[in-house]
Formats: C-alpha cells, structure tokens, sequence
C-alpha cells in the first residue's frame, strides 16, 4: 500500500507541474474547451442564464485577446464552438448570439497543428514528454512510428467514434484506471493507467494506436494538412470520411494523448 501511495505521489507530482506548465502556453486565453458542448452541460447542470451570459462575454473577450497575442483557433476548432451554439441557444441569449456572430466573422489560423502557434512547438513537446513518459524528439518518434507501421499485422478494432471522452480512453477500457489530476483525461493518468495494464493490445488496436499517434505528429508538428491527415486515417484505418473525420478531431482537441499508449505498441 505504502509503495503505491508513494508511486502516486510522484505521479501527481508529475502531472502537477505538467498542468502548471500548461498555463503558460496559449491554453490559457482558451476558456472554452471545444471538445466540450457547454451549453448543454450547463442546462443539465441548471446553471443560471446570467451565469451564461457572462460566461459568453468572456470566452468573447478572450478570444480577442488571444488574437492579440497570435493565439488564433484553427477552422475546426471554430466550426465546433458554432456547432454548439444552435439557434435554441441563441435565441434565448443576446450574449450567445454576439459570440456566435463573432465566430462567424472570426478569421482562423491556416493550419490545423500547434506548431502554429506561438511556442506551439515547445507546448507540443511538453505534452508529448508527459503522456509518453519519455523524452524523444518528434523526428525520433515518427521514426519508430514508420517502423512500427510498416511491421503492423492487418487487424480490426471497433471504436465509438465519439468526442467524448477522448478515443485513447477505449483502447484502455480494459486496464485498471490510475488517478490523475488532469479533468481533460477525467482525472485518469492515462500514462500511468497504460504503463501498468496487464492486457495486451489486439493487431487492431496497436495498428489503431500507431496511426492515431503518427497523424498527431504530422498534424501538430510537421505541418500535415488536413487533406494529408484524412488520407493517412482513411488509408490505413480502413475508415470512411465521418469516421476519419471524428478521429482527426480527436487528435486535435486532444493533442499528443494518444502517446499515453507508446509504452503499450513499442513492449507488444
């Protein structure tokens, strides 16, 4: 027991300084996280309508400090905040309605990846550090990835392809959750959770992992387009476009979280 409350106090420790780090970067002109529909979780939670037009009037002011500061959404992160605010929510608020006209009129960045961001790189690297539990260089990781790839077995896996919780949350519904400190990862270490399960992956699923972590490198480092990603996903997937199209956005709303299965496709 007591070897156990120590690895978890070193763990927390970890992940502490991992989420301090976080608000260094750009995260922290982002109020609204977009794999989250807000609206609808502050309906069920009966948060008061006040509570939400102020709530609506920050995450607007943000965003203009944000692009102040050359933090700028990228175009699905955009079209996912418009897609919740449907017209039964803004006609019910004025403040909902001026943030999504601010949106519709709201210039992206050009590319989808962090690395267009500033210190998007380096921010990139941080979660890359963190949910792998190594310290590798990109370049380095793609390597392997490419290696691990081209020895893959054929296999199938089956996927909710949901936004929520974050896809890499089903390749470990097997294992046994570790606590975490992250709300992003539904405080589960997803590292730690991964390092220490028993259950060997399926051919499906390590082929899964190793796509979904090679298109996270490509789209948020080396610049991939979207057309580059679709194509990666589809091709060695076997997916369709909605289904390609659900997983590259879990990519980019959860970015470097698949690397929290590293451990899991390079001992299999």
């Amino acid at each position: 027991m007591r070897a156990d409350l120590d690895n978890f106090a070193e763990t927390a420790a970890q992940e502490a300084q991992y989420l301090s780090i976080q608000q260094r970067y750009p995260e922290r002109f982002l109020p609204w996280p977009v794999h989250l529909n807000l609206p609808v979780i502050a309906q069920a939670h009966q948060v008061a309508s006040s509570q939400m037009d102020a709530w609506y009037g920050y995450v607007e002011a943000r965003l203009n400090e944000a692009r102040e500061s050359k933090i700028v959404l990228n175009r699905v992160e955009r079209q996912q905040l418009l897609d919740y605010l449907t017209s039964d929510i803004t006609t019910q608020s004025k403040a909902a309605q001026s943030l999504a006209e601010y949106l519709a009129s709201y210039r992206v960045r050009s590319s989808l990846g962090m690395y267009q961001l500033p210190n998007g790189k380096e921010w990139y690297q941080s979660k890359l550090n963190f949910y792998s539990g190594t310290v590798n260089s990109p370049e380095a990781l793609l390597g392997k990835l490419q290696n691990l790839a081209s020895e893959a077995r054929e296999g199938a896996t089956r996927v909710n392809f949901s936004l929520n919780p974050p896809l890499v949350h089903q390749l470990l519904a097997a294992c046994d959750k570790r606590a975490g400190l992250n709300w992003r990862d539904g405080f589960v270490s997803l590292q730690q959770t991964a390092s220490q399960c028993e259950q060997i992956l399926t051919n499906g699923e390590r082929l899964f992992a190793v796509a979904m972590m090679e298109v996270d490198l490509g789209v948020h480092y080396f610049a991939w387009s979207q057309k580059q990603a679709m194509l990666a996903l589809q091709s060695r997937l076997a997916l369709n476009e909605d289904q390609a199209f659900v997983v590259l956005k879990d990519i980019l709303f959860f970015p470097a979280t698949s690397f929290a299965l590293l451990s899991r496709i390079t001992s299999s």
